[in-house]
């Protein structure tokens, strides 16, 4: 082979083997520098999003911004309630600065008022002006056991002078308390045994059983709440006032009357009937009369109110009351408020 001929392979030998390592150097990726290893490090990394596992300690879920197609989706109402409250807020926000502090530095409830937590249950229904006014306790059945604290607080340490429990028909707490509780969750369960009604059995459950079990459940609660707080209502401090919320028209005086159907222990007709006429007669004493922006004024009370309360029947109500087991016998139906 000549010289030339050589020289012309060897040549073509090293040029192959020339794009050989540059494909390899193309394949194997750059070793990265020094700082960009530093930069590589303090980008964030994407969340890992993982399914929610119980603990013993706080959990959190996502907040639900997505839009549901339906209006009756849960998701969708939580969102419309909320929009609902907030813009209820802000209308009540309305009544100014003065409003709000004439009770910013303290309350003074004339009532401590237990009812149900039922949602138709709320103040409207007795009360349209509530701020200040009613001290609420709230659970199913209203039940004085079971908000017990909190009873004690409004009578003892703010010393409202009317303690009411105010029952409703419909109470869907009371017809559970008439049959067997076993089906409900403990917690459920817990708060009904205390609950002391009439039992019926299999399909006796009718809307006349259903009111008289209110009824009486009521009557059950004043008389705890003598039993717990009678000394204050034998001095005068205090009036214990038993009434039934009936929007169903149940006790027949009208849907949505409030029926006073228990004062002090007392529950018959008569008596009921001469109470409400003396507290709606003209310049009822203790009254807070409207003013014209609807704000109550109070008057003075007098003697009359606290001779209203200590009278000979009375003062024997309380202390059959103290004797009294957890269920009594159902007075009539008595008279309503208008």
């Amino acid at each position: 082979m000549s010289r030339l001929a050589l020289a012309l392979v060897l040549a073509a030998f090293a040029a192959a083997c020339n794009r050989g390592a540059q494909a390899t150097a193309e394949a194997r990726p750059a070793k990265p520098k020094p700082a960009a290893k530093a930069a590589e490090k303090a980008k964030p990394k994407a969340p890992v999003v993982e399914a929610p596992e119980h603990t013993e300690g706080p959990r959190k879920f996502v907040v639900p911004f997505a839009w549901e197609a339906s209006r009756d989706e849960p998701l969708s109402q939580a969102r419309s309630y909320l929009k609902e409250i907030l813009s209820d807020n802000r209308v009540y926000m309305e009544h100014g600065p003065k409003f709000f502090a004439s009770f910013a530095d303290g309350q003074k409830p004339r009532a401590t008022v237990v009812t149900c937590a039922d949602s138709r249950v709320h103040t409207p229904a007795f009360d349209t002006t509530p701020e200040n006014d009613d001290f609420m306790v709230r659970n199913i059945g209203n039940q004085l056991e079971n908000g017990l604290g909190s009873v004690e607080y409004g009578v003892s340490h703010l010393e409202t002078p009317v303690l009411m429990i105010l029952g409703h028909t419909g109470c869907g707490a009371v017809k559970a308390a008439m049959g067997d509780l076993s089906s409900q969750s403990e917690p459920v369960r817990h708060e009904l045994e205390k609950l002391h009604v009439t039992k019926v059995k299999g399909d006796g459950k009718s809307d006349t059983a259903w009111a008289d079990a209110v009824l009486e459940n009521v009557h059950a609660q004043v008389a705890q709440a003598l039993t717990h707080f009678g000394s204050r209502v034998a001095e005068g401090k205090l009036t214990v006032v038993g009434a039934v919320y009936d929007f169903r028209n149940d006790l027949g005086h009208g849907s949505g009357k409030i029926t006073v159907i228990d004062v002090n222990g007392n529950g018959e007709a008569p008596r009921m009937d001469a109470f409400v006429e003396a507290i709606e007669s003209e310049g009822s004493p203790g009254a807070r009369k409207k003013d014209k922006a609807g704000k109550k004024r109070e008057t003075g009370l007098s003697s009359d109110a606290a001779e209203l309360a200590l009278t000979p029947e009375l003062r024997s109500a309380i202390e059959r009351a103290n004797e009294m087991s957890g269920s009594r016998a159902l007075c009539p139906r008595s008279r309503s408020l208008s």
